[in-house]
């Protein structure tokens, strides 16, 4: 089952570009999140971009609640293909992502221009690979003893 994720960021002053084939391989099976939740009911935005589950599925949460909706996807160069079954939407965006010093412990940026559904700017890990959501499912949970 496909679970998501937490633990996001804000903004870095030092971004170091990386080649566009690295960009595709980094999008995939990791979790790209906002930001990094203060409170139990801090707002947040998840994607997850897994090829062998068939799509993806962006989450709109807390740390204890929230939306998803599912997608199939495609990387086209510097674009990624969005299909959105619930609207019927096709829609292609330009994304990017960039080396950043942190916020801890993020060293990845993802910007999606237009962003169908968030806020267009997350953060993700470079080490981090979760095919299967139990690492987001690990840190969630660490999370929530930390805020307890």
């Amino acid at each position: 089952m496909l679970v998501l994720a937490l633990l996001a960021g804000c903004s870095s002053s030092s971004h170091k570009t990386i080649a566009k084939d690295d960009q595709a391989k980094l999008l995939l099976d990791r979790n790209w999140l906002d930001r990094m939740p203060q409170t139990e009911r801090d707002h947040l935005f998840v994607y997850r971009f897994v090829p062998t589950m068939g799509g993806g599925v962006f989450q709109d949460r807390t740390l204890f609640k929230g939306t998803f909706e599912l997608f199939t996807f495609a990387v086209d160069g510097g674009d990624i293909k969005f299909n959105l079954p619930e609207t019927k939407e096709k829609l292609s965006r330009a994304f990017r992502i960039e080396e950043v010093d942190g916020p801890a412990p993020f060293d990845l940026k993802l910007t999606i221009e237009g962003d169908p559904r968030g806020p267009g700017v997350y953060f993700g890990s470079r080490s981090e690979t979760d095919r299967d959501g139990h690492v987001l499912d690990q840190r969630l949970a660490a999370r929530a003893a930390e805020l307890h």
